[in-house]
C-alpha cells in the first residue's frame, strides 16, 4: 500500500469502522445503564428504605404497648397509627425472584397478623388505664373532703384546748389523740386502695382493717366529744365515712386489679420471644435489599467502567489513526523525532499518558514501540506505589478501629460487672424479704390473737360477767401471746441487723476488722432461701474465732456468686443435693473449700471457667461474668488464690491472707 489514494480510502475505511464501533459501544452502554438503573430505583432501593421503616415503625409498637401499660391511654391510637404505617411500608416491598425473600414477606404477613390478635386480646382489651383513672378519681372525689373536714375539726379542737390552757392528759389531749388518729386512718385506706389498684393483693385486706381502725376511734370519740357543732360535725364525717367504705367495697368487686400486671407481662413475653423473631426476619430483608443494592451498584458501575475502558480504546484508536493519516503526508521525520524526545522529557518529569503514534517497520516505530513499552512499566511501577501507599492507611485505620473495639469491650465489661454485682445485692434483698416474712407472720396472727382475746376480756368485764378463770386465762394467752411475739420480733430484728451488715459490706469498700464464721453465716441467712424448699442441704465446717482484717463485701460476693452458680448450673438437671463449705485457719493464712454434689465441670470448663463472658448458658440469661468477678476479687482485691477441680461436683478451693493492707485496686473498681 504504497499510494496515496489507497492509503486515505483505508483511513476513511478506518475511521468509518471506529464511528460504528463508537455508536455500538455508546448504545450499549445506555442499554446496560438503564437496566442497572431501572433496577436500583424500582427494587434494591425502596425495598431497603422500605424495610428499614418497618424495623422502626415495629420498634414503634413495641414502645406504644409499654407506654399503654403505663397508664397512657392515647398509646392505642399511636398503636394502630404506626401499624398502618408499617402495613404501607410492607406494602412498597416489591418482590423478586428470590423465593427467601417470598418466604420471609409471608412470615411477616403472619407475624404482623398475630401481633395485632396479640395487642388486642392481651393487652388493649384486657387492660384499661381508664378505668383506673376513673376509680382513683372517683376515690379521692369522696375521700378529700372527709380528708378536709377531719382536719378541720382538729384544729378547731386544738384551738379550743389551747384557749382553755388544757393540761396534759384530761380530755382535750385524747380527744386531739383520737381526731389525729381518724385523719391517719383516712390517709390509711386511700393509700392501701392505691396500692390495691398497683396490684398488691394483701392492700384489699389491709383497707377493711384500717376502715375497722377508723370506726373503733370514731366509736371511742363521740362520748368525748361536748361540742354540739363538732358532734354534727362527727355525724357528717361518719356518713362520709361509709360512702367511701361503701363505693370502695364496689370497686373492690368489680376492678380487675391484675389486669395491668397481666399487660406488662404479656408485652415482655412478646418482646422477648415474637419482637425478636419478627425483627430478625425485617432485620434479614434489609440485608438482602442492601446486598441486591449493593449488587446493582456494582453492576452499574461495572458497565460505567467497561463504558469508559472500551470508548478510551476506540477513542485512542481513532486519534492515533487520525494522527498517522495527517502526520504521514505533512512529516515522515523530523515530527516523529520530535515527538520521540518530547516523549523521553515526559517520562523523566513523570508524565504516564503519553499518546504515541500508530508505529512503522522502522527504526523509529521500534524506538516508538520501545517507549511505549517503558511507560506501561512505568506506570505499573507508579500505580504499585500507589497501591503500597493505599495499604498503609488501610493498615492505619484498621489499627484505629481495632482500638476503639478494644476500649468498647472494656467498657461493655464494666457494665456486665456492675450488673452482676447490683443482681448479687437483689438476690441479698429478695432472701431477707423471704426470710422476714415467718416471724413477721407469727407476730402479726399472735397480736390479732391478743386483740381478739382482749376484746373478749373488755366486753365480760363491761357487761359484769367476768370470773377468776376469765382472768386467769386472759392472763395465761397474754402471757403466751407476748412471749411469742417478742421471740418472733426478735428473729425478724436479727435478720434485718444481718441484712444491714451483709448490705453494707456489699455496697463498701471499707478495709475492717471483722471474725470469718458470724460474716458466712449472716452471708447464708440471706441466700437460704434458695434451698428452703428444695432438697438440697447446706453443711458448714468453720473453725471457731477466724479473726479477719480484710474486705468482708468481696469475701461476701464471692460466697453468694458461688452458692448462686451451684443452684444456677451445678443442680440444674438433678432434684437433690449437697454443698459443703470448709474453713480452717492455716497459721496466717485461711483456707477455704467450697463443694457442691452438682454435675461438675468438664477439662474444657475448668481451664476457661473464670475467663470473662464465658458461660454454659449462652442465651438463656448467662452473662459470663459472676466467675470472672470471683476471680477478680480473690486475686485482685482480696490478694489471695483460687482453683478450680472436679471431684463428684465443682470444687473451689480458696487460699486468704488474714490481715492485708489498704489495696489500690478496690471492691467498687474491679
Amino acid at each position: 500500500m504504497n499510494s496515496i489514494a489507497q492509503k486515505m480510502n483505508f483511513a476513511l475505511l478506518s475511521l468509518t469502522v471506529l464511528m460504528f464501533t463508537i455508536s455500538s459501544v455508546t448504545i450499549w452502554v445506555a442499554v446496560q445503564t438503564r437496566a442497572s438503573t431501572d433496577d436500583l430505583l424500582n427494587k434494591a432501593l425502596p425495598n431497603a428504605i422500605a424495610t428499614i421503616h418497618m424495623v422502626d415503625e415495629l420498634g414503634e409498637m413495641m414502645i406504644n404497648l409499654m407506654e399503654y401499660t403505663n397508664g397512657e391511654i392515647e398509646e392505642r391510637a399511636d398503636f394502630k397509627q404506626n401499624y398502618d404505617a408499617f402495613s404501607e411500608y410492607k406494602s412498597q416491598v416489591v418482590a423478586t425472584n428470590n423465593a427467601a425473600i417470598s418466604e420471609d414477606i409471608a412470615k411477616v404477613d403472619v407475624l404482623q397478623k398475630n401481633l395485632v390478635l396479640f395487642a388486642n386480646s392481651r393487652i388493649f382489651d384486657a387492660f384499661d388505664p381508664l378505668a383506673e383513672q376513673q376509680a382513683k378519681l372517683r376515690i379521692q372525689t369522696i375521700s378529700e373532703p372527709l380528708q378536709a373536714l377531719l382536719l378541720t375539726m382538729l384544729e378547731d379542737v386544738l384551738t379550743e384546748a389551747k384557749k382553755h390552757d388544757a393540761p396534759r392528759g384530761n380530755t382535750y389531749q385524747v380527744t386531739i389523740e383520737y381526731y389525729a388518729e381518724l385523719l391517719d386512718e383516712v390517709t390509711d385506706v386511700q393509700a392501701d386502695f392505691k396500692r390495691f389498684l398497683s396490684g398488691d393483693t394483701d392492700a384489699k385486706a389491709q383497707f377493711f382493717t384500717d376502715a375497722d381502725e377508723f370506726n373503733h376511734y370514731i366509736h371511742r370519740l363521740i362520748p368525748l366529744e361536748k361540742n354540739a357543732s363538732r358532734l354534727a360535725q362527727l355525724d357528717s364525717a361518719k356518713r362520709q365515712f361509709n360512702h367511701f367504705l361503701t363505693t370502695a367495697t364496689e370497686l373492690f368487686q368489680v376492678f380487675d386489679n391484675g389486669a395491668q400486671l397481666s399487660a406488662f407481662r404479656a408485652v415482655d413475653y412478646y418482646g422477648h420471644n415474637e419482637y425478636p423473631r419478627m425483627k430478625a426476619i425485617l432485620n434479614k430483608m434489609a440485608d438482602h435489599s442492601d446486598n441486591l443494592l449493593l449488587k446493582e451498584s456494582e453492576r452499574l458501575n461495572q458497565a460505567a467502567t467497561i463504558a469508559v475502558y472500551i470508548l478510551s480504546i476506540v477513542i485512542l484508536i481513532s486519534a492515533t489513526v487520525l494522527a498517522t493519516i495527517i502526520l504521514f503526508f505533512r512529516r515522515s521525520l523530523f515530527t516523529p523525532l520530535k515527538k520521540v524526545d518530547k516523549a523521553i522529557n515526559s517520562l523523566r518529569m513523570g508524565q504516564r499518558d503519553i499518546e504515541f503514534d500508530a508505529a512503522e517497520d522502522n527504526e523509529l516505530g521500534r524506538i516508538t514501540q520501545s517507549l511505549k513499552t517503558f511507560q506501561y512499566e512505568l506506570s505499573e511501577i507508579d500505580s504499585l506505589r500507589e497501591e503500597n501507599a493505599k495499604q498503609k492507611n488501610v493498615l492505619k485505620q484498621d489499627k484505629i478501629d481495632l482500638t476503639n473495639a478494644l476500649e468498647n469491650l472494656k467498657s461493655a465489661q464494666s457494665k456486665l460487672i456492675e450488673t452482676e454485682k447490683m443482681s448479687s445485692l437483689g438476690s441479698l434483698v429478695a432472701g431477707v424479704s423471704h426470710e422476714i416474712n415467718t416471724p413477721l407472720g407469727i407476730s402479726v396472727t399472735m397480736a390479732s390473737t391478743l386483740e381478739d382475746e382482749h376484746r373478749k376480756f373488755m366486753l365480760k368485764l363491761h357487761s359484769g360477767e367476768i370470773e377468776r378463770t376469765h382472768l386467769d386465762n386472759f392472763g395465761d394467752v397474754s402471757n403466751e401471746s407476748f412471749h411469742v411475739l417478742n421471740r418472733s420480733l426478735r428473729q425478724a430484728s436479727d435478720l434485718i441487723n444481718s441484712f444491714k451488715q451483709v448490705a453494707n459490706d456489699q455496697t463498701s469498700e471499707q478495709l475492717r476488722d471483722f471474725e470469718l464464721g458470724a460474716l458466712m453465716r449472716e452471708v447464708y441467712s440471706t441466700l437460704h432461701h434458695l434451698i428452703k424448699n428444695r432438697p438440697i442441704t447446706y453443711v458448714a465446717d468453720i473453725d471457731e474465732n477466724i479473726p479477719m482484717v480484710s474486705y468482708p463485701g468481696p469475701i461476701g460476693q464471692v460466697f453468694t456468686n458461688l452458692f448462686n452458680n451451684s443452684i444456677i448450673h451445678g443442680f440444674e438437671d438433678q432434684s437433690s443435693g449437697e454443698i459443703t463449705l470448709t474453713v480452717r485457719r492455716i497459721n496466717d493464712h485461711v483456707s477455704i473449700v467450697y463443694h457442691d454434689t452438682g454435675k461438675g465441670l468438664d477439662e474444657k470448663a475448668q481451664k476457661r471457667i473464670f475467663e470473662p463472658f464465658y458461660t454454659t448458658r449462652l442465651g438463656k440469661g448467662g452473662s459470663g461474668m459472676g466467675m470472672h468477678i470471683v476471680y477478680n476479687l480473690i486475686v485482685n482485691t482480696l490478694q489471695g488464690e483460687i482453683s478450680v477441680s472436679s471431684d463428684n461436683g465443682a470444687v473451689f478451693e480458696i487460699r486468704l491472707p488474714m490481715v492485708i493492707t489498704q489495696n489500690e485496686v478496690t471492691y467498687e473498681c474491679i
